[in-house]
């Protein structure tokens, strides 16, 4: 396979690492090449706390997408996530030179005024700068102004920001496993690349994946990313919760929460109940099924109801008739669905999962893997190839001269110094 024809994407999450290798089939589709799932180390809430134990983790995944494949990885798009990550809406401003025609340079200059106008701390910094919509001349709704013409133009922009540190941290580590970091890309708008239809993102849709250590909360409306945040509770909360009312270990806790839990009590008859080992005994006891999904159904109400109170404190619900798409392990639990449409003014909700998949499209079905695959569709929409720089070309004279040498020069020396 040539080495510019296939894409990598890196997902560093709390709980799981998911390396993808894959290529653009003809059809357009995204064909899997190669998959690696790995559970992670050395992770808390999205940010690195364990660098050695972090870079293991990765370097594993990384190592079984490989193997699958049967190709190197030397660069990948990589998502980001966690507590530290930020977003706002700016504006920015420019006037076009005297033609009246915008040009490349015109749309760069709008774009950073708009980065501009935003205020960092000395510790934060900006890892996307996304256009919502331009305005030429106060006419907004413009999506490429590049050749039109006006004497202003305007550029409403979606700027996330984080600590550089964070980021930094999580560059470090997937490049201390061999992998060149391409381009870090904020986890739910990969997301979103994945499992939403053009017509939910112009229709007006919210995307929340709740993943181990944050949930992501993102909104497209109008075909361009609207508001994003991070929710500070998610599936380990969920796991935790049971462990410490159950006095269980975490591992049999995540175990119990997969295999019989429930999103609402009432799913669950008074008569089922589950055997489980008390932590640091080899005593078994017999709790209610109930209890379990019980203990689930509070930790997930509190985590719509913030995203719920998030969407409403940004002005955005009333944008949202697409509904919402859930992704990320928890959304799989019974029931999730309901609870969220519940819990959000009863808007419609499904689950989502990766779209335009080809090959091994049943292997990536699962909402865990959504944002590696989102990452991936991003790197081949870029053209950002996974693959090894290819070697130099052998220049055509020197052909020539090795050719001219072997047949005029190489003789006569054999001739005049022969081999002993």
């Amino acid at each position: 396979m040539a080495n510019d024809s296939y894409v990598a994407g890196v997902d560093v999450g709390t709980t799981k690492i998911c390396t993808l290798i894959a290529q653009t089939a003809p059809n357009g589709q995204l064909d899997i090449l190669g998959l690696g799932l790995h559970p992670a180390r050395g992770l808390k809430a999205g940010v690195i706390v364990d660098h050695a134990e972090a870079v293991a983790s990765i370097s594993e995944s990384v190592d079984q997408a490989e193997q699958m494949a049967e190709l190197p990885i030397a660069g990948a798009y990589v998502g980001v996530t966690g507590s530290h990550i930020r977003s706002r809406n700016v504006t920015g401003r420019v006037r076009v030179g005297p033609s009246g025609e915008i040009t490349a340079a015109d749309i760069e200059k709008v774009v950073q005024s708009a980065r501009d106008n935003v205020s960092l701390a000395p510790e934060r910094e900006i890892i996307h700068a996304l256009v919502r919509d331009f305005a030429i001349d106060g006419q907004s709704g413009v999506r490429r102004p590049l050749g039109m013409h006006g004497a202003r133009l305007d550029a409403d922009v979606h700027v996330v920001t984080g600590i550089a540190g964070a980021t930094l941290n999580v560059r470090d580590a997937v490049e201390e496993t061999g992998v060149k970091v391409q381009k870090q890309v904020l986890e739910p708008v990969a997301t979103s690349l994945a499992v939403l239809s053009e017509d939910e993102s112009n229709l007006g849709v919210a995307v929340i994946d709740i993943g181990g250590g944050t949930t992501d909360l993102a909104v497209f409306v109008d075909g361009a990313i609207a508001h994003s945040a991070t929710i500070l509770i998610a599936g380990n909360h969920i796991t935790q919760d049971i462990a410490k009312l159950l006095r269980i270990s975490y591992a049999q806790a995540e175990h119990v929460k997969k295999r019989f839990g429930a999103a609402f009590g009432d799913m669950v008859t008074e008569e089922e109940s589950v055997v489980v080992n008390e932590i640091g005994t080899s005593d078994q006891t017999t709790v209610p099924r109930r209890l379990i999904a019980e203990i689930i159904e509070a930790r997930l109400e509190e985590i719509f109801l913030l995203a719920a109170e998030n969407l409403q404190r940004s002005n955005i619900y009333g944008t949202l008739a697409g509904g919402v798409v859930l992704t990320g392990g928890s959304c799989q639990l019974p029931g999730t669905t309901e609870m969220a449409s519940q819990m959000m003014a009863d808007l419609p909700v499904r689950i989502g999962t990766a779209r335009s998949v080809g090959r091994l499209a049943s292997r990536v079905a699962s909402p865990i893997f959504a944002t590696g695959v989102g990452l991936a569709m991003h790197a081949a929409q870029e053209g950002a190839y996974a693959g090894p720089p290819p070697t130099p070309a052998r220049p055509a004279w020197l052909d020539m001269i090795s050719e001219w040498w072997g047949q005029n020069v190489k003789p006569r020396i054999s001739q005049y110094f022969p081999r002993r």
